[in-house]
């Protein structure tokens, strides 16, 4: 029987809000005076935290401003300078240009991350003046009494003044997941967070003094390993600092010994030294990634470590919750099945809800289809509810104890009739819950043997309007979507189907699976997992990652903490528990799992781009390295000086990866990085390599003459370079190919029009018939050793010592 049909109501509000409108603080717990709070203010007793984990302004203009390229960049301007070649120097120029952009890019990026920091801030509800009053972090002072309740993050070590069911959550310290009940007096430590129940707390540190003393850093520590890209952008910086200045001394040695020249030599070791160094590359990624964070905050999401802007890229599997992400984390209590006739439901529930300090969406909705009139009855114990154990329960004088919670949890034996009312019921995609009654009292949070059942409480969820084409864009991307729940699984089932998830017919009850069992094969036969405790939900997220997916956990309540620290990456929901924000990599705070696809999307733009940019940078630094070596051991002259490589990092490379770095390019990342790039940057790398021998070669047997030769080397490995930025272009749009075409014409003017400044010859002589079949002949070239380069990839990522140690 039906006693219940409500309309969807607003939701209760939180009792935060409550407490705030109220303000009416209990007369046993007195807090800061205005002055007191100033004096500890003046005596600088305040809990600062480190504004962001980005880096500042001035650190920005540091890093790219002072490091090694750059010093050896000026020291060879300086010499060339010195030594009467001013125009040779050109090249510095150029890169303080370039160097200047990319700051200001990345200090535009950094400003509008900012401005979304400060609206995503914790806040926290403080006593003073015997006033509610709603702080930041950073306001708090030592003494504050402060306000807690589930899924709040303790933000300075304190004290417990009064304890409402209070228990914490303080793996962030211990690594251990249970919560631990605090009572009056006992010590609360920053970086734990409530799991249940709500008490007032008095701050006993600030700042540096706190256990954790920094506990934003703490939070949102990049507690991932490096990213791929970053790995293998530092183990290049590594490798060319040791390898390029004993090159360049090598090289400027045999120079002299070929030329006798001290100016030729030393132009020579610089044309070398400074294409080695792919400066640019490094200053494009750092801001790739500052830009691609900038444009999420355009669309309110939160970026709170830079490299899982990379991770996200890569992502194959999405777990996600039910409650906020496929629903819109409103609940509606529809009806009351009783299974005891003639009870006042109506003054249960709200005499209960009154009691507890319960804040989820569970309780909310049945604090709003029952609000208390009167308070008629006298509670004596109570406890909270929390996600490890799915029931809260209260025990009143004369009328017994209530439980509310899960119905398996609830009852150790559920008879035939009442389960099949709750499968009937969790088939329509409907949340129950059981409200149980016993005449023992509570005594902690240990649930009473002897209960019987009363009722079933049959609570709807509002799927999100955007639910059905967000789930779709991931199928067609190939982004398998886990659905991890605490709920009833067939429930869960149920709503995933109606959303749109694929395969969510396959379902598990985990509440049935042993703790130590193997989730391996579980993890890829199902798609919904129900009746999850937190600890299961990181143990799923390992078991994804044991099997080489790289997965995403969204979440935004206490229960998630755990998973969320355990995923490649990590997105909270705004509205969600401060401690599910804190760990989160990323914070949607419109509160919207659509925005994912914006999510998604940026993460694949700014890894595809890298790659194109990657590849035009390291073929110069390839067959720089290259044609170092072999000219230190043959008597040639060294076939660039540095102003004649300034059209070709200039228009090949430095002009056109500026476009594409920040260009739109949303396709699904494939392959490894750093085999992608060696695939395009290798072969073209060789076919200078191979251009310039052919060249020498004449030369040597044609006595074309030295300037000849070299404006021959610079006109063939600029011709390689756009073939290059061809490829890396791909699709060509319009506008690309109106680039290309408008470069090429710009980097064939410095020959017609600017020979002179550059130092090229007019080669309108016999030469043409000398480079005019080579480059005719670089696409060919280029394609030939690139079928090489590829087959020869493939046959080591195939092989089984590479797989070995690449998974090692």
């Amino acid at each position: 029987m039906s006693l219940l049909k409500s309309k969807k109501q607003p939701p209760e509000p939180k009792l935060k809000e409550r407490i705030l409108t109220n303000q009416k603080p209990p007369e046993t717990i007195i807090g800061l005076t205005e002055k007191e709070v100033t004096l500890r203010i003046q005596e600088h007793k305040v809990n600062r935290q480190e504004k962001n984990l980005g880096r500042s302004v001035l650190q920005i203009i540091k890093d790219n401003s002072f490091n090694l390229f750059n010093l050896i960049n000026l020291l060879l301007a300086l010499l060339l300078i010195f030594t009467g070649h001013l125009k040779n120097s050109f090249f510095f120029f150029v890169a303080v240009v370039n160097t200047c952009i990319g700051i200001y890019q990345e200090i535009r990026a950094k400003q509008t991350v900012d401005k979304l920091s400060i609206l995503a801030q914790t806040h926290v509800v403080a006593l003073r003046n015997q006033a509610f009053v709603s702080i930041s972090q950073e306001e708090i002072v030592l003494d504050d009494v402060l306000f807690v309740e589930t899924g709040d993050q303790i933000l300075a070590d304190s004290i417990v003044l009064s304890s409402e069911g209070l228990e914490l959550d303080e793996s962030l310290l211990t690594g251990e997941a249970d919560s631990v009940e605090k009572k009056v007096e006992n010590q609360v430590m920053s970086g734990s967070f409530v799991t249940a129940g709500s008490g007032y707390i008095k701050v006993t540190a600030v700042g540096e003094d706190n256990y954790v003393n920094t506990l934003t850093k703490e939070a949102k520590s990049e507690k991932k390993a490096p990213s791929e890209l970053m790995r293998i952008l530092n183990t290049l910086i590594k490798f060319l600092t040791i390898a390029i200045v004993p090159i360049g001394l090598l090289l400027f040695y045999s120079q002299y010994q070929t030329t006798h020249s001290f100016n030729s030599a030393l132009l020579s070791m610089t044309a070398s030294m400074i294409s080695m160094i792919p400066e640019g590359l490094i200053l494009l990624t750092s801001v790739a990634f500052a830009v691609g964070a900038a444009n999420l905050a355009k669309k309110r999401t939160l970026i709170q470590s830079m490299p899982c802007i990379e991770t996200l890229a890569r992502v194959d599997t999405i777990c996600l919750d039910k409650t906020g992400t496929i629903t819109d984390g409103s609940l509606t209590l529809k009806e009351i099945l009783p299974i005891k006739e003639q009870l006042d439901f109506t003054q249960i529930l709200a005499e209960m809800m009154h009691t507890l300090p319960d804040t989820n969406a569970t309780a909310q909705a049945i604090r709003c289809a029952y609000p208390l009139e009167q308070k008629k009855w006298t509670s004596e114990e109570m406890v909270p509810f929390s996600s490890f154990r799915k029931w809260s329960g209260a025990t009143f004088t004369d009328h017994g104890t209530f439980i509310l919670g899960a119905p398996e949890f609830v009852l150790s034996t559920i008879e035939p009739l009442l389960q099949q009312q709750i499968v009937l019921h969790s088939q329509k995609g409907y949340r129950v819950m059981l409200l149980a009654h016993t005449t023992e009292t509570l005594n902690g949070p240990e649930l009473p043997k002897q209960l019987d059942p009363y009722a079933l409480l049959i609570i709807e969820d509002s799927i999100r309007e955007n639910a059905v084409d967000t789930f779709s864009y991931f199928a067609k991307e190939d982004v398998t979507l886990k659905v991890i729940s605490g709920d009833n699984p067939l429930t869960v089932s149920t709503i995933a189907q109606n959303a749109g998830i694929l395969g969510a017919k396959n379902y598990v009850d985990l509440s049935t699976i042993p703790e130590d069992a193997d989730l391996k094969q579980l993890v890829e036969e199902k798609t919904v997992f129900g009746r999850v405790t937190p600890a299961q939900k990181r143990s799923l997220i390992r078991a994804l990652k044991e099997n080489n997916h790289t997965t995403c956990m969204t979440g935004d309540g206490v229960n998630d903490v755990l998973a969320l620290k355990e995923a490649d990456v990590s997105v909270a929901m705004a509205s969600g528990s401060d401690a599910s924000r804190a760990v989160a990599d990323v914070v949607l705070l419109d509160s919207d799992f659509s925005a994912m696809i914006h999510v998604l999307k940026e993460g694949r733009r700014v890894i595809n781009n890298i790659e194109r940019v990657a590849s035009m940078y390291l073929v110069k630094t390839i067959y720089t390295i290259l044609l170092s070596i072999l000219f230190i051991f043959v008597n040639m002259h060294y076939p660039f000086e540095p102003i004649q490589l300034s059209p070709i990092n200039s228009f090949t490379i430095g002009i056109p990866s500026f476009f594409l770095a920040l260009a739109p390019n949303y396709h699904r990342v494939k392959g490894d990085f750093l085999h992608n790039i060696l695939r395009i940057s290798v072969p073209a790398a060789l076919t200078v390599v191979t251009s310039i021998i052919i060249l020498q070669l004449a030369n040597q047997n044609f006595a074309l003459g030295t300037d000849i030769t070299s404006t021959m080397c610079v006109l063939l490995t600029g011709f390689t370079g756009f073939h290059v930025l061809i490829r890396v272009s791909d699709p060509l749009t319009v506008r690309r190919k109106q680039m290309v075409v408008l470069l090429f014409i710009a980097f064939i003017s410095t020959f017609l029009l600017f020979g002179n400044f550059f130092e090229l010859s007019s080669l309108l002589n016999r030469s043409v018939f000398f480079y005019l079949p080579l480059a005719l002949g670089i696409r060919s070239i280029f394609n030939y050793i690139s079928v090489i380069v590829a087959y020869l990839v493939h046959f080591f990522e195939t092989t089984t010592w590479f797989t070995h140690h690449k998974k090692h």
